[in-house]
């Protein structure tokens, strides 16, 4: 009896050993309770397609490409299709219109906010962040809440601020105190550097007349915040004057007419020009030049606009609300890792102003530090002109400038050419 008893005993022992040997092993092939779905979630492959500015010789091309890098090591199931496309030119512009328009959004854009936030809307298929927001609160109070109620849509929150900017007047002071002139902090000292440096082969002023960064500088500085509102108003008349004062001296680039944005900044990094009028965005490249430094626009005579900053967040995040959860979710995923403190903190390392809290770093180079002061102590900031006004409108504007800069036009008759177009648009 002993024995058999035994016997049996072990027999039984072993019978359970099986079946929960079994019943281990059904559960590590995902055939039991939430690990089935967990699992099967993980391992699903997800392609996302992912749209933004950050291509060319845009300065945040490298965190941009480390942060996917860093995704896709994490999720390695997750394909991510980069369709990113640079800024000049229209280029990311056209690309998004399109997609709308044909119905091929990317999953996850890095696109315009204000007035062009209407092509993704009319699409039906963008998120709006309210309900995600709310399902994450430890997410959502790493953005500041005063600039996300800034950047509304018809009171819905369609972009995720990110990145800010800011635009100011950058001036080469070995240049200045080689010719022992003052810093172009007024209106008049800014004009006699224009005439001295053109007396001298000096390019005065680096810009490219198809890109909007001086004349929202002289527009601002003449009429101010409120009369800036105001789309293509009579008031602007004597900055777009202004404008082809410097260009009958001479203050621009010869070929200011056909150079693209990359090609002005590289005569004023070069040493080619003395003041450029230009974004956050080159400030840390211009870092690296000795004696570059940074002012707010100077006030013109009889302007409104006394140390005001064009200055914003004129981009931000867009998911687009697809219907497959798992592409949702990872979609989601993505935005949340990129917005993160420390990715952030990557992407501040190189330029501008963040709506997210971002991980400091001792990388920070010093004309975003002064930049930044600029900002903190302007008496205003304004979003830029384009940020409010249809593109058809702003693109004859600027397409005005240059027969206004060759006085082939009058001011007046720019801003009445480009205000019918908006007129027209926003009736």
């Amino acid at each position: 009896m002993k024995k058999t008893g035994s016997k049996a005993t072990t027999v039984l022992l072993v019978l359970v050993a099986v079946m929960v040997f079994m019943a281990g092993c059904g559960g590590s092939n995902g055939t039991g309770g939430n690990n089935k779905g967990e699992n099967k979630s993980k391992g699903k492959e997800i392609t996302l397609r992912v749209a933004t500015s950050f291509a060319g010789s845009d300065p945040w091309v490298p965190a941009w490409t480390n942060a996917l890098q860093q995704f896709k090591d994490k999720h390695p199931n997750v394909k991510i299709v980069d369709e990113s496309t640079p800024v000049n030119n229209e280029a990311l512009r056209t690309k998004v219109k399109a997609d709308a328009a044909t119905g091929n959004l990317a999953d996850v854009m890095f696109y315009f906010n204000g007035s062009e936030t209407a092509i993704l809307t009319e699409s039906g298929e963008i998120v709006s962040w309210e309900d995600e927001l709310a399902k994450d609160p430890e997410w959502a109070k790493q953005f500041n809440s005063g600039i996300m109620d800034k950047v509304k849509y018809n009171g819905k929150l369609y972009a995720l601020p990110y990145i800010g900017f800011y635009e100011g007047l950058f001036w080469n002071k070995t240049l200045f105190d080689k010719y022992q002139l003052e810093a172009p902090a007024t209106y008049d000292a800014f004009m006699k550097a224009v005439d001295t440096f053109a007396a001298n082969d000096i390019i005065p002023f680096a810009t490219s007349l198809t890109t909007p960064y001086l004349q929202e500088a002289l527009v601002l500085s003449q009429v101010g915040p409120e009369g800036q509102q105001k789309a293509y108003d009579a008031s602007w008349a004597p900055a777009l004057n202004i404008f082809r004062e410097l260009s009958e001296k001479k203050a621009f680039p010869k070929d200011a007419l056909t150079l693209d944005d990359e090609k002005a900044q590289a005569l004023f990094s070069g040493g080619k020009a003395a003041m450029m009028f230009n974004g956050s965005w080159t400030a840390a490249g211009n870092s690296k030049i000795e004696g570059i430094e940074i002012l707010p626009f100077p006030l013109v005579p009889g302007g409104k606009g006394e140390n005001m900053i064009v200055s914003g967040f004129g981009s931000g995040w867009y998911m687009k609300n697809n219907k497959d959860q798992d592409k949702y979710a990872m979609a989601l995923e993505f935005i949340k890792f990129i917005t993160s403190p420390e990715v952030a903190g990557k992407f501040a390392e190189i330029g501008g102003t963040y709506a997210v809290q971002a991980t400091a770093t001792n990388e920070t180079a010093k004309l975003l530090t002064d930049g930044n002061a600029m900002v903190a102590a302007a008496k205003d900031f304004v979003m830029p002109i384009d940020s409010y006004v249809t593109r058809e409108s702003y693109t004859e504007f600027t397409k005005g400038l240059a027969y206004l800069s060759g006085g082939k036009k009058t001011a007046e008759e720019v801003l009445a050419e480009a205000k019918k177009l908006n007129d027209k648009a926003t009736k």
